[in-house]
């Protein structure tokens, strides 16, 4: 989905104090839903494909006479394609420390956001996972993985199917990148038919496109593997806490929890929550019944999805009239749901909103003030046709606002 911040002015000094109100929608994203697993003899055999490949001519001419020194900076790995998101991802997973297995899981700041299994796979990587409606989102191609530093492609994977949602022995469609330090990073569970045109042996630059985030191979839903090894083959953990000395290697740091609203947006009812995308064979997404125009007298849903949601987190939320007034105002906690954990890598909400038949006509504003953060969109309350009338109008009067004037 798209969305667009407001433009007007937004006068909540006038609004009173926002009552805490449930809401009537609930969507919450469990890290199990956002996993994978490489089984051990899946590991040996990329690794093993991976050794070879570093011995072809195409990569060895490719590669620096000299190594660098030190493990590369890394740049921020996903990238919106469409305009207008505040956010698209969340964090299930970070790389376990804790080699015993199963159920001795430790990531690099000592918490449990991570996992093993009893066949001694110990999470490897960092899992980014597409929130809300990861199925839609992946099907548009909306969220691109990039390179998060320079290197030489050694391996590429494709044509594999992108729609798992369960763990299994399964291949995955990947990108292996050597960096000039020896180090290697692995891109996995990459959407069907989307990698990078780039072959081995040529080199790519930091912020250059791989592929669209899928979930192909031992995967339960849409998300990126970012996984870094170095040059002996260790995993290494880029990020640095108390379970992990290493230095930081992001060149902007990642929060270990990075509390933000991803999306404000409407909706004629509830968006579907699906756990899988795929049904009796057949590839399914989110039903979102979005509304980006609103008739007086329509009741609508008002829909905000949140990372890193943690109890006594709250927000406050507004809807405003065209002139800025109030129409109505509500504040939400998170420990007002009850849930049976304080925190969540990625929840949504949903308040029935009911319009009167009197709603004044033109642009109103559905915003939000969480974490020190505004975030705002607009709608239109009208019938569609003056919708569509209004944005030509807008569109008319932003392009006479940027054309040269003529000068005699």
């Amino acid at each position: 989905m798209k969305y667009r911040a407001a433009a007007t002015a937004l006068l909540l000094l006038l609004a009173p104090a926002a009552p805490a109100r449930p809401p009537d929608a609930q969507w919450l994203a469990e890290a199990a839903a956002f996993g994978d697993e490489l089984s051990p003899s899946q590991r040996l055999q990329i690794q093993q494909q991976l050794d070879q490949a570093l011995t072809s001519a195409a990569v060895q001419s490719a590669l620096p006479s000299r190594k660098a020194d030190g493990l590369p900076r890394l740049q921020w790995p996903l990238r919106a394609n469409p305009a207008g998101y505040f956010g698209y991802h969340g964090v299930s997973n970070f790389v376990d420390h804790d080699a015993a297995f199963p159920n001795h899981v430790r990531d690099y700041v000592c918490g449990s956001r991570t996992y093993d299994n009893a066949g001694g796979y110990n999470h490897g990587g960092t899992d980014y996972f597409i929130w809300p409606f990861p199925w839609r989102t992946m099907d548009a191609g909306d969220i691109s993985i990039v390179a998060a530093a320079a290197g030489v492609i050694v391996l590429r994977s494709d044509g594999n199917p992108d729609r798992s949602c369960a763990m299994g022995d399964l291949p995955w469609n990947a990108v292996y990148i050597r960096h000039d330090d020896g180090s290697v990073a692995w891109y996995g569970h990459m959407k069907r038919d989307s990698v990078t045109a780039r072959q081995p042996g040529e080199r790519v630059e930091p912020g250059e496109y791989l592929g669209l985030v899928g979930s192909s191979g031992s995967s339960t839903g849409p998300h990126l593997h970012f996984e870094l090894h170095d040059a002996a083959g260790r995993v290494v953990d880029p990020k640095n806490g108390a379970c992990n000395a290493a230095p930081d290697l992001w060149q902007i740091a990642q929060p270990y929890e990075d509390p933000a609203i991803n999306t404000l947006s409407l909706h004629a009812a509830e968006p579907q929550s699906l756990r899988c995308g795929l049904v009796d064979g057949q590839p399914v997404n989110e039903e979102t019944y979005a509304l980006h125009s609103v008739a007086p007298g329509q009741s609508f849903l008002a829909f905000a999805a949140f990372r890193d949601h943690r109890n006594g987190d709250i927000s406050q939320f507004s809807i405003l009239r065209p002139d800025g007034s109030v129409f109505t105002n509500w504040q939400y906690d998170l420990a007002e749901a009850s849930l049976p954990r304080p925190f969540y890598a990625g929840t949504a909400w949903g308040w029935s909103q009911n319009l009167p038949a009197d709603a004044p006509l033109g642009y109103w504003t559905f915003a939000a003030d969480f974490h020190g953060r505004r975030y705002a969109v607009e709608f239109f309350v009208g019938s569609e046709a003056q919708a569509r009338d209004a944005a030509v109008r807008r569109e008319r009067a932003a392009a006479t606002l940027l054309s040269p004037r003529r000068t005699r």
